[in-house]
């Protein structure tokens, strides 16, 4: 028997009897398995190579068998039972073949080869030139079994006078894409820009550069939506070349030009199908809306649309309500109301009526509101009933059968004669000379009794009235005005004891001649003064006196006998019957030169035949110049407002006063001379009352005539 076929007998497991004994063989055992082909390379994902195994015993003898095949990188290599290895990723691992506890290996590496480069994205692009395309331009790498390759350096090469591309060069991602963005050339026509891999494939991208030749609608057009809301298709427009392509990268210009409304974006650039989008557009007031769009060198386009009103849901009372006002006069805030819908939008253009409860009354009886949605009457007029409360109610009706209201309630009360200060400069004055003036005027509304007409004061006669008298007070409008509005200002003027200030009226009822409005100004340094020294209230009382009409008004009404002038003497008396009734009761014993009210006749414009006279009434606060102790307010003063046109005044407000013992006898009669001596212990106010033509108004405000001041 052969040593081979000895072994196969082993193998088979046969008994051998060799002269008469029986021998047993152990089989033979693998040794080694040798793995083929010992190592390999992958260019691409997904290829296969088939690897063999031989199994060795220990004498190099091929032995059978089936091995099993495992691999130390299953992320990278795949292998069956058959010893098929298939790439799956780059990198690299060891192949091996396993029997009976003995292997063997091969080496693998998969490094994955690029052999295409792909345009997967921004090819073929029309754009305008020098702007940048939309869609950056995107290539894929792939190798041979069309697989991503991941990381790999990709260049992008603009051709000459294609433009520029940032990045210049970029890695490809998992999927095997890398991008750049792409700036036109300045030129029109086709442009190129080509993508490459280092020793590897390329591809080249490609673009037109067009002028823009025509702006189109695309969308949003001839839309209706309620005022304040989006409409329901957003605002495009398409740029297009001479070809009709449409061309991406311009910037296109919105702007609202009518209806007040707006766009979330005032400006776009147009995408890779040339469109355009200023986004919703929501509309403004009610009516007709427009809106324009633009982009260089083309044609413009119109949008139009059409804003509804959006149903009042509520009326709010802004201002106006709860105020008192004089029987028959008008309340001094106009009521005013807002229009809102139910997401609080103001509501414009619409009607709201006005009702008056009782005998008041409403001017207008509606109002349209405004692109705010507020609506005002002008004036609300109060009835003649003191006490009672008046309503106005606001109402608007919805086209939809709903509603909304508002109501103003105003209390009637009595009518007194009332002033009203307008201080310009409120913020100079302390508190306690702003109860100064307060009192001054309580001290006049108590005097004077009697209701004068409420009259409508001009915006531009009021301006006016400042002007002249270089006072800086704002008008805000139109004022309905009872009794009388005084402007009030504190300025520099030219430091203590100089110009105290100066006041009278600026504009007169034509009905009665009495003042409807009228300035005061003081000088700073002199009121504080005054204040320290205790005289201020008493002063603010003189000089609204003037306002009033003391002094301002005697020329003009003809109460003056021999007026003095500049250019002689005189003997200035007052001849108003109740003012002289007054006299004789204070006269005592003391004088006895007329029955006449005696006037000052010297001292100059602003001083003379608008005050009593000092040598005669001394320290009586209506004279040129008040003592420094009380200064009475006397009841000829009070008398000579009766004399004006006043219809009521109240002689008990009056202090307890007499004429003096009449003192410088012969200084009486030298004139100048005796009034400088009585200047000694008094208060010079220097020539206060201001000169200046009075506007004479009927009750609505029109200038009738003006009175010039009288000649000096």
């Amino acid at each position: 028997m052969t040593r081979a076929s000895l072994g196969a007998a082993v193998r088979l497991g046969l008994t051998v009897l060799v002269a008469g004994c029986a021998l047993e063989f152990d089989p033979p055992s693998p040794a080694s398995i040798v793995v083929s082909p010992g190592s390999a390379t992958f260019t691409f994902l997904g290829e296969s190579k088939a690897f063999t195994a031989t199994i060795l015993d220990q004498d190099g003898s091929t032995l059978a068998g089936t091995v099993s095949w495992t691999t130390d990188a299953p992320a990278v290599l795949g292998v069956n039972s058959s010893g098929v290895v298939t790439a799956l990723a780059n990198g690299a691992g060891t192949v091996r073949a396993v029997f009976e506890g003995v292997s063997g290996t091969a080496a693998v590496t998969v490094s994955q080869t690029p052999t295409t480069l792909e345009r997967v994205g921004g090819d073929a692009q029309t754009g305008s030139p020098g702007a940048p395309l939309i869609e950056p331009l995107v290539g894929r790498v792939l190798d041979a079994g069309a697989s991503p390759v991941a990381g790999m350096a990709v260049s992008f090469t603009p051709a000459e006078g294609s433009g520029s591309v940032t990045p210049g060069a970029a890695t490809t991602d998992p999927a095997g894409e890398a991008q750049t963005s792409w700036t036109l050339g300045d030129a029109a026509g086709v442009q190129s820009v080509v993508a490459s891999v280092a020793e590897g494939p390329n591809a080249v991208f490609t673009a037109m550069a067009e002028s823009p030749h025509a702006l189109l609608i695309h969308s949003g057009d001839g839309q209706v939506a309620r005022t304040r809301r989006e409409t329901e298709e957003p605002v495009r427009v398409r740029v297009i070349s001479r070809s009709g392509a449409g061309l991406s990268g311009v910037t296109v210009t919105f702007e609202v030009t009518a209806g007040g409304g707006s766009v979330p974006s005032s400006s776009a650039v147009s995408d890779a199908d040339g469109i355009a989008s200023a986004g919703p557009w929501t509309m403004g007031d009610p009516g007709p809306q427009e809106l324009r769009a633009t982009a260089p060198g083309v044609n413009r386009v119109i949008f139009r649309a059409t804003a509804l009103a959006a149903p009042v849901a509520e009326l709010v009372a802004i201002e106006g309500d709860g105020q008192r006002t004089e029987i028959g006069l008008p309340v001094r805030i106009a009521p005013r109301v807002r229009a809102e819908d139910a997401n609080g939008n103001p509501v414009a253009d619409t009607r709201v009526t006005f009702s008056a409860s009782g005998d008041s009354e409403v001017d207008p009886e509606a109002v349209t509101t405004d692109s705010a949605g507020f609506a005002a009457v002008d004036r609300w007029f109060l009835g003649r009933n003191p006490g009672t409360t008046y309503t106005l109610t606001a109402s608007v009706a919805n086209a939809d059968g709903t509603s909304a209201t508002a109501t103003f309630s105003a209390e009637a009360t009595p009518a007194v004669y009332d002033i009203e200060l307008e201080h310009v400069t409120s913020s100079l004055l302390t508190a306690s000379q702003r109860e100064a003036f307060e009192e001054a005027e309580r001290f006049w509304e108590s005097a004077i009794t009697a209701n004068l007409r409420g009259h409508l004061l001009s915006r531009s006669s009021l301006v006016n009235c400042l002007s002249k008298n270089e006072m800086s007070g704002d008008v805000p409008g139109d004022r309905v005005v009872d009794d009388l509005l005084i402007y009030v200002e504190i300025k520099e003027i030219d430091g203590r004891s100089g110009v105290f200030g100066g006041a009278g009226p600026c504009q007169l009822r034509v009905s009665n001649s009495l003042p409807v409005a009228g300035v005061m100004f003081f000088d700073i340094a002199d009121l504080d003064s005054m204040e320290a020294n205790g005289q201020l209230e008493e002063t603010i009382v003189h000089e609204m006196a003037h306002v009033i009409g003391f002094g301002t008004l005697w020329s003009h009404l003809g109460l003056l006998q021999d007026s003095a002038r500049a250019d002689r003497s005189a003997n200035t008396h007052f001849t108003g019957a109740a003012a002289k009734a007054a006299f004789d009761e204070i006269r005592g014993n003391n004088y006895t030169d007329s029955d006449l009210v005696p006037v000052q006749h010297q001292g100059g414009v602003g001083v003379w035949n608008g005050h009593w006279r000092e040598l005669v009434f001394r320290s009586e606060l209506m004279t040129p110049f008040p003592d420094r102790g009380p200064n009475p307010m006397s009841v000829v003063s009070l008398a000579s407002f009766v004399d004006i046109g006043y219809p009521e005044v109240d002689y008990s407000v009056a202090d307890e006063y007499v004429l003096p013992p009449p003192q410088y006898a012969a200084e009486v009669a030298a004139g100048v001379e005796a009034a400088g001596k009585a200047r000694r212990d008094a208060i010079d106010f220097g020539r206060e009352i201001l000169r200046m033509p009075l506007m004479v108004v009927d009750r609505d405000g029109n200038v009738v005539r003006y009175l010039t001041p009288p000649e000096r």
